[in-house]
């Protein structure tokens, strides 16, 4: 007859069980919170590409005539806002002939939105004498900061040969604690994860080109 196990070695036998389910959940929760770290890093990067697509392909569409003087382009400000004349046939009125369309980007630093607004224009449009004020929508959720920085080539400055944007924004987990509980935005910002993203774009219109 086979001899029933003892207490002590009962108890010796759920201490080693404890600690194997006690290891094996700290495995389970680490693998859990890498997994779900992934999925803030790939939703806040997907946020970003989209921004920053957006921007690029409006710079490098740009509507350019190097023999109309009259015609502007291109404004900006550094950590503001910039606004182009570019090719947008979507946005288009019917009647007009030309694919010429006012966009601009203007980043609200009191309410920490990137605006992204649009004026149909017409066949001259110029966005000197525009704010492209109509249509106005947030670009992008999240963004803590925002620049532009152009550079010109020699003689007059219409048209950059290049562009730097830079982009900051916070994680998707930081993104919902703040529409959880908007009175909170400025505390919660301060102890964000925030990600710093750049994106040079190039553009050739036959403007001047920088001297590198």
């Amino acid at each position: 007859m086979r001899k029933p196990f003892t207490l002590v070695e009962v108890l010796i036998a759920m201490s080693v069980l404890s600690v194997f389910l006690l290891g094996l959940m700290q495995f389970y929760s680490s693998t859990e919170s890498v997994l779900s770290s992934g999925v803030e890093r790939t939703e806040m990067f997907e946020r970003a590409r989209i921004a920053m697509d957006m921007m690029a392909n409006d710079l490098t569409c740009v509507y350019y005539s190097q023999t109309d003087d009259d015609l502007t382009p291109f404004q900006y400000s550094e950590d503001s806002y910039f606004k182009v004349s570019t090719v947008r046939p979507e946005k288009l009125k019917k009647e007009a002939k030309t694919a010429i369309v006012g966009v601009r980007y203007e980043w609200d630093k009191g309410d920490q939105t990137l605006i992204y607004s649009f004026d149909e224009g017409g066949d001259t449009f110029d966005v000197s004498k525009s704010e492209c004020s109509g249509n106005k929508t947030e670009l992008v959720e999240g963004v803590t900061d925002f620049e532009i920085k152009p550079y010109y080539g020699e003689g007059k400055k219409i048209l950059p040969s290049l562009v730097v944007i830079r982009l900051e924004l916070v994680d998707s987990k930081t993104l919902r604690r703040i529409k959880a509980n908007s009175s909170a935005k400025e505390a919660i910002l301060k102890n964000a994860n925030k990600r710093e993203f750049r994106r040079v774009v190039v553009i050739d219109r036959g403007q001047p080109k920088p001297k590198l």
